[in-house]
């Protein structure tokens, strides 16, 4: 069993510091450029295969029906549904900020020619042709045939620019009551004779494709029928969102099959076929015409991304992306802006895939390995430490349960290992539902005495079943799979199939679930489960056979954000489990390390077996620069089954990755020597019985003033005693004012403690609520960690909150007004209360480091004290008297005294230097 990072205390006779001041890399151990005062151990994990990265957009994403990404001086835009016609820009088709309205004021024609409309613009599409920017735009209302397509320049999209100025150019084409189409939805683009065409249309007739005049943008006077293209005749007619694109050597025609505008119970998807002809016939892979109900699926809800829609194509430098909304699972539904490269088949056909999975393996919380899908403890959910699996979750069968964002059900692959303890029927491994008519549920033992997997959308008289030809067995761990495709459901149990059924056509995606759950089941009067969950996995795709039984290995270093250059050296580190979580042994591990430029990859290290690390000297050589570094493991367990786990290192700056640690040993100074505070206006350290020296502040004017650069962190955690008083104190607050800032407060006016970043003006602001507020009168340690993707804060060692649609990242609102104790806004109240030990990263750290950097000490020559978070995770207190590969590290004799939360143990002063730290038994 590997251990957990961990804080390390030096104790020396008399020696009271907190922490240690510099990085400590020992051998066969890789700090990664992680927290100074931590120690990296490995993480058992499991990836089955590289998953595909969590999205990396940030800022304000928040749009329905985009446009086509178009540039315009060094920025891109995308325009989108809303009032007036809603705008949105980026420098770096990352992060997005929002921008001006097109109109003002909805032209005259608009309101005259569709009764009722009130100037909120439908699904615009833009394209740049004769000098100018051509923005296509719908006017209409819902469930009405009478619409219209207008059109609107622009010399220039910079709102900047002395140029800007929109002008309407009046009506394109119009529909109403009894017309073959519905005038929405505009897709704009050139035929390879510089002819232009508009594809539109919804519901009614479904997609037409008209002619346009090149010079005016309007509707060819010569030419001016439109032609049916496509019509979705198998689920009622519910077709829009067309856009048409040239590749090669055919047109394509992308479509919107389903419902749009119900949050997470949208059910749009992406179709699409092709044509040598503009104007058609598209058909679809399989020959069917488009106009007779073709089209090829190109996506569908999947993880958070449900209902995908609305598809516009960017092309530059060689390639291509595609830009689309989507219902954020993980945000009720919020329609939302992504952008993904666009590949093509061999034959021509664009393929697009979202291969997601989440992997939780309960080391000290619910967290997923992959960053996108965390998951809180309820009710006193534990973990235990297991002698074969190591620590794996322990639910009580009385309340316990542990909940999952909403996009972590949409899954097509379900693997578990557990053990049962017994007990009534219908108790849930997991539940994945919105009530009882619909969900996806595991059972260790039905009514029936089998186990069983469930899936419905009409309740339980439509369910569909996988029964296993007996219960779950008692006391034994137990590997479940359960994979879904749309046609069949098959149940494997210890990497066996045991059932098929061949008329399961339901998938999770289907039902979009709302409530997620391990534990605890969507019908109140069903027992929880009792017993122990050593790992969920979760996949978007149906996995195949060989996969279920494949081990895990999982790459631990090098960590995220990591880079290199020449002369740098790339630590690496993994472990791997066999598929039913047992420890593989390093005997079954083989590295390989490659070097990627543009057209060859050749092998720099390797094959490296029977080692669990080791290091890469990059040469010193400029050239090195212009690729990157693959590493690869490779695990192989007792049964010749294989898997290979990748990880790439990228070229860029290596300064990125720092600590700031504030012991307040000698006033605000960064013991790291990064990031020196100032005490202001009589902030001042004093000694404290528990913590030592500490940063006192009066509530009154007094603070920490931190500079520039701080502002880029991605975690902060901090000792807090509060002293109470008014709502909106700050612990922090990070930025450029009151229009830009992550700050984080002892009690918000919901009576929490609460995180909060705002980005651009304020146009979008994220949150996190703690249950509670910050204890009064108290020594509490708090945490927030942020990746860009999802924001979760920590108290005392455990995850109490998660936003797992927080896009946006400290550095965003980076500025030079930093402070601890004090709020950009200046009639908040300031702090009133003590910090210990803040300890603020530029990486997203995890709970095991976050948990590390809790352990404290305090006293004198005469006495010392270890405090820590008396937290449930499995962790002990080990102690060793040095460090290193060899380092012998046992368990501190004695069992700490828990006061108030925080675990106390007394300790003797010697004259030998010892070192602590809390981890997992052996």
């Amino acid at each position: 069993m590997v251990c957990f990072p961990v804080a390390i205390v030096n104790l020396l006779h008399a020696d009271i510091s907190k922490l240690p001041t510099a990085p400590t890399l020992l051998p066969g151990t890789f700090a990664c450029g992680w927290l100074a005062p931590i120690l990296l151990g490995i993480l058992l994990g499991s990836n089955l295969s590289l998953p595909a990265a969590p999205s990396d957009l940030r800022g304000n994403l928040g749009i329905h029906d985009p446009s086509a990404v178009i540039p315009c001086n060094g920025r891109y835009y995308v325009f989108g549904t809303g009032q007036g016609i809603s705008s949105k820009s980026s420098a770096d088709l990352t992060y997005w900020a929002a921008g001006p309205s097109v109109f003002a004021n909805p032209p005259a024609w608009t309101t005259t020619d569709v009764p009722g409309f009130t100037g909120f613009f439908w699904a615009p599409d833009i394209t740049y042709f004769n000098g100018v920017y051509h923005l296509y735009y719908a006017v209409s209302t819902f469930g009405s045939q009478v619409s219209a397509i207008g059109l609107a320049t622009n010399p220039t999209l910079d709102p900047g620019s002395p140029a800007y100025q929109w002008t309407d150019q009046g009506p394109v084409i119009q529909s109403l009551n009894g017309s073959a189409y519905n005038c929405i939805d505009p897709s704009v683009t050139f035929d390879a004779s510089s002819n232009l065409w508009m594809s539109f249309g919804s519901f009614w007739n479904g997609i037409y494709v008209v002619q346009l005049d090149p010079a005016t943008g309007l509707v060819n006077a010569t030419n001016s029928t439109p032609i049916h293209e496509a019509f979705n005749t198998a689920a009622g007619d519910p077709i829009e969102a067309s856009y048409l694109y040239h590749h090669g050597n055919y047109y394509y025609l992308f479509v919107n099959w389903g419902t749009c505008c119900a949050g997470v119970n949208s059910t749009y998807n992406i179709r699409v076929g092709r044509s040598t002809r503009i104007f058609g016939p598209y058909v679809d892979h399989n020959g069917v015409a488009m106009n007779s109900g073709g089209g090829t699926l190109f996506l569908k809800t999947t993880g958070k991304f449900i209902g995908p829609g609305q598809m516009g194509i960017l092309e530059g430098d060689g390639t291509e992306y595609f830009g689309y909304h989507y219902y954020d699972g993980n945000n009720n539904g919020a329609p939302t802006f992504d952008v993904e490269p666009l590949s093509w088949t061999p034959d021509g056909w664009p393929a697009f895939t979202n291969d997601w999975s989440a992997l939780y393996h309960f080391h000290m919380d619910a967290n997923d390995d992959n960053g996108q899908y965390y998951g809180l403890m309820n009710n006193g959910a534990d973990v235990y430490y297991d002698p074969l699996l190591g620590n794996v979750l322990s639910l009580n069968g009385t309340n316990q349960f542990v909940s999952l964002p909403g996009g972590a059900a949409n899954a097509c692959s379900f693997i578990t290992v557990f053990k049962w303890n017994g007990g009534l029927p219908w108790q849930r491994v997991f539940d994945f539902g919105r009530s009882t008519n619909s969900y996806a549920f595991l059972t260790p033992q039905n009514a029936a005495g089998v186990m069983r997997f469930a899936i419905t959308s009409s309740g339980i008289g439509g369910e569909q079943h996988l029964d296993a030809p007996s219960a779950a067995p008692v006391g034994a761990w137990t590997q479940v799979a359960v994979t879904t495709d749309g046609s069949q459901g098959i149940l494997y149990v210890n990497g066996s199939p045991v059932i098929t059924n061949t008329s399961m056509t339901l998938t999770a995606p289907d039902i979009a679930p709302t409530n997620v759950w391990f534990g605890r089941s969507q019908f109140p009067a069903d027992p929880y489960f009792n017993g122990q969950i050593g790992s969920v996995r979760l996949y978007g795709r149906a996995l195949a056979p060989a996969e279920i039984v494949a081990p895990q290995p999982r790459i631990t270093a090098p960590a995220a954000q990591v880079c290199f250059q020449p002369g740098s050296v790339i630590p690496f580190a993994g472990a791997a489990v066999d598929y039913a979580d047992v420890p593989l042994s390093t005997t079954d591990l083989t590295w390989t390390i490659e070097f990627c430029s543009t057209n060859t990859t050749n092998v720099v290290l390797g094959p490296l077996a029977g080692v669990g690390g080791g290091s890469l000297v990059v040469p010193s050589d400029p050239t090195t620069t212009n690729g990157f570094y693959r590493i690869l493991l490779a695990a192989t367990d007792g049964s010749g089954h294989t898997a290979t786990n990748v990880v790439n290192v990228l070229p860029g700056p290596t300064n990125g990755v720092w600590t700031a640690s504030y012991p307040f040993d000698n006033g605000a100074a960064d013991a790291n020597g990064n990031f020196n505070g100032t005490l202001v206006n009589g902030a001042s350290t004093v000694s404290d019985p528990i913590r030592g020296s500490v940063l006192n502040l009066s509530g009154a004017s007094q603070y920490v003033s931190l500079p520039s650069g701080i502002g880029a962190m991605r975690t902060f955690s901090a000792w807090v005693k509060w002293n109470g008083g008014n709502a909106w104190q700050r612990i922090f607050d990070f930025g450029t004012g009151t229009t830009g800032y992550a700050m984080l407060t002892t009690k918000a006016n919901t009576g929490a403690l609460q995180f909060q970043i705002t980005p651009d003006n304020g146009n979008a602001i994220w949150f996190l609520d703690a249950p509670n507020p910050l204890p009064v009168g108290l020594w509490t340690h708090v945490a927030v960690a942020l990746n860009g993707s999802e924001a979760v804060m920590y108290v005392n060692g455990q995850a109490v909150a998660v936003n797992a649609s927080t896009y946006v990242l400290p550095s965003d609102v980076e500025g030079s007004r930093n402070f601890l104790g004090r709020s950009q806004f200046s009639t908040d109240p300031y702090f009133n209360g003590q910090m210990d030990s803040v300890q603020i990263s530029s990486q997203t750290l995890p709970v095991e480091q976050i948990t590390a950097s809790s352990l404290g000490l305090s006293g004198g020559s005469a006495s010392l004290t270890l405090n820590w978070p008396a937290f449930n995770n499995g962790l002990g207190l080990y102690s060793s008297p040095g460090l290193g590969s060899g380092a012998l590290w046992t368990p501190v004799a004695g069992a700490p005294t828990a006061t108030n939360g925080i675990n106390f143990l007394s300790l003797t002063p010697t004259n030998r230097q010892t070192f602590f730290r809390l981890q997992t038994p052996w």
